[in-house]
């Protein structure tokens, strides 16, 4: 028996699914197109300037091993490896200073767990390796990270070459592949928070970048006193960072496929877990407008999904619903696709949506514990 009541809520619901659906694609148009435009340039024959790489390193004894060396075969005229042990437990310390008196290039700083008593995270370790490095433009990786290429240098420090007026260059570092789902998670997660980063890089609101690919001047650092500002944070030696000292004018973004550092993803979802969490604690600490942007494109992308659901009820509408579903991810798919390939990192298409509902419950669980949790030391 037709009952005008239910298909009132039939047609309201429907209207807020198309609208949510509406949002979700204008910010995706607003987002991603500049990312999917965006020209990645080749290097030019500049008078390159000095680099120095710096490493902060907690028990990487085997990581390093795989890396340094790596890093020494970098085509670059000049730079030096800054590595600096943070009160490693392994053979870390002994094997940095075996380098160092080795290799001219490679120079050690060593913290001790006194040292580490009053301070949290990696910042002191960071703060001590920028202190000792000898030259202006400086270069952030982690130990189980490997470049792309030799070209990995050039590709990160070429924005200053470029522009006198850039003092940060935001990289990007995708995680090897491996046959997991943990891993697709990890790399699809990444994707997507690199996309979002990235983008607002380019569109002249930069709000964080990642510390296994990122550069920024040792005079930038010194001017803002390096992270006083939030040295009694765990994290956000880079996104805080990014935060205090990120302009219209001075960030630049290196994804020449060359300029990647490829990191290990967690081998299973309570390492991914811990690590997810210790980074979105941080996102309380953005400025107000990234705040705004980044929870208003959590919250519409939630009530795509709990609109579409609510539909599922009325039998009315339920073809107008799945028409619209089809239409959306139609646009969408392509626009995330061609991101993904910006970065050399297409994914396969089937994944796109399972991924999508599971941002969902992401976004939930984790928009909650970065409100409730608690540091904890590194």
């Amino acid at each position: 028996m037709f009952n005008p009541i239910d298909a009132q809520w039939a047609i309201i619901l429907f209207a807020i699914y198309v609208f949510f659906c509406a949002i979700q694609l204008l910010l995706h148009f607003l987002y991603l197109v500049p990312f999917i435009r965006y020209k990645i340039k080749e290097n030019k024959n500049y008078l390159w300037q000095p680099v120095s790489i710096v490493i902060s390193v907690r028990a990487e004894y085997e990581n390093l091993q795989k890396l340094v060396p790596v890093l020494l075969e970098q085509d670059y005229p000049s730079f030096e490896i800054v590595l600096v042990d943070d009160a490693s437990w392994d053979e870390t310390k002994s094997y940095i200073e075996e380098l160092s008196k080795i290799n001219p290039k490679v120079r050690g700083v060593f913290v001790t767990e006194e040292m580490k008593k009053q301070t949290l995270g990696k910042k002191l370790a960071l703060t001590l390796g920028i202190k000792a490095s000898q030259n202006e433009l400086l270069l952030f990786t982690d130990a189980d990270c490997l470049p792309t290429s030799d070209q990995w240098i050039k590709q990160m420090v070429s924005p200053y070459h470029e522009n006198p007026k850039i003092e940060l260059v935001l990289g990007y570092s995708p995680f090897k592949r491996t046959n997991t789902m943990v891993n697709l998670f990890t790399q699809m997660d990444s994707l997507l928070t690199a996309m979002l980063y990235l983008s607002f890089a380019i569109k002249k609101s930069p709000y964080m970048g990642v510390g296994r690919n990122l550069s920024y001047r040792k005079s930038l650092f010194l001017k803002v006193k390096g992270f006083a500002s939030h040295l009694h944070i765990l994290s956000g030696d880079d996104d805080l960072f990014v935060r205090d000292t990120a302009n219209k004018e001075n960030v630049a973004i290196s994804i020449h496929p060359d300029a990647m550092m490829v990191t290990q993803s967690k081998k299973n979802l309570t390492d991914w877990y811990l690590q997810k969490k210790r980074h979105n604690f941080v996102g309380k600490y953005y400025k107000f407008q990234h705040q705004f942007k980044l929870g208003f494109f959590s919250v519409t992308h939630l009530f795509v999904w709990l609109s579409f659901f609510a539909n599922l009820f009325f039998i009315s509408t339920f073809g107008w619903i799945l028409l619209t579903l089809l239409v959306f991810w139609l646009i969408k798919i392509p626009l995330v696709y061609l991101s993904f390939k910006k970065l050399k990192r297409p994914m396969k298409i089937f994944w796109m949506p399972l991924f999508d509902l599971f941002y969902v419950f992401y976004n939930m669980i984790f928009g909650l514990v970065s409100i409730f949790s608690h540091q904890r030391k590194w």
